[in-house]
């Protein structure tokens, strides 16, 4: 439909599901809950176990949602923050959790447009201590999770944090490996982390095949600060 998004869902079953006779079918309850209180998507389906997993596909507004799946039959659930890019059908996987709704991690979404040259450069996130300054070689690494989701013409990114991360004050790069197994680094210039209160920030960063292609000339394994690799706060 236009102005719509449509969701491909795949669910990982639960040890529970998993268990039950091929053919079982099992009430599964899928809520969306937007930023702003609104329940915008709230269906239950009846899903069979013919397999590890099963997909359900529904239309959404763009925006940040909790996702959260339950099946009343076992106890199994899943709860996750989603981003959903305007008019760009999007593919999630999810694996149910055995036990009761777990609260979601803190986490921070980052998302936007990507040509497809950016998945073959393998992005990931990583964070540096806050000395290292632009245009300066890397050091090591410091420890942090997040994954990175390609899909449809876009990116999605979840950005875990912990007490320890947010006493650091760290400098957040996106890591870009070049064909020679060496690596772009680009400042991503969002506060990250922030403090959590119990609902995502989100960030928008459309990335060109421009964008991409500048990065050819650019030394690689230094902190490169390019101005066009810019975010925003999506209104």
């Amino acid at each position: 439909m236009p102005g719509l998004s449509h969701i491909f869902l795949h669910v990982v079953f639960c040890s529970a599901i998993a268990h039950t006779p091929l053919g079982t079918t099992t009430p599964m309850h899928v809520q969306m809950v937007h930023h702003n209180g609104a329940i915008e998507f709230d269906k239950v389906y009846n899903v069979t176990h013919n397999g590890p997993d099963t997909v359900v596909e529904f239309d959404i507004q763009d925006g940040v949602y909790r996702l959260q799946i339950v099946t009343p039959k076992y106890p199994c659930s899943r709860t996750d923050f989603l981003d959903v890019l305007p008019e760009l059908n999007r593919n999630v996987s999810e694996k149910l959790d055995d036990g009761p709704p777990l609260p979601p991690l803190p986490v921070f979404l980052l998302e936007g447009t990507a040509p497809v040259s950016f998945q073959y450069l393998r992005p990931t996130f990583v964070l540096f201590d806050k000395s290292l300054a632009c245009n300066q070689p890397v050091t090591t690494p410091l420890a942090v999770r997040n994954t990175v989701e390609y899909d449809q013409g876009a990116f999605h990114v979840w950005l875990y944090t912990d007490p320890a991360t947010e006493a650091m004050t760290p400098v957040l790069a996106l890591r870009l490996t070049t064909p020679t197994s060496t690596a772009h680094y680009i400042r991503i210039r969002f506060p990250f982390p922030q403090p959590w209160g119990g609902w995502p920030n989100n960030y928008r960063l459309n990335i060109s095949e421009e964008m991409v292609d500048s990065l050819a000339t650019e030394k690689v394994d230094t902190l490169l600060c390019p101005k066009i690799w810019q975010t925003s706060v999506p209104g």
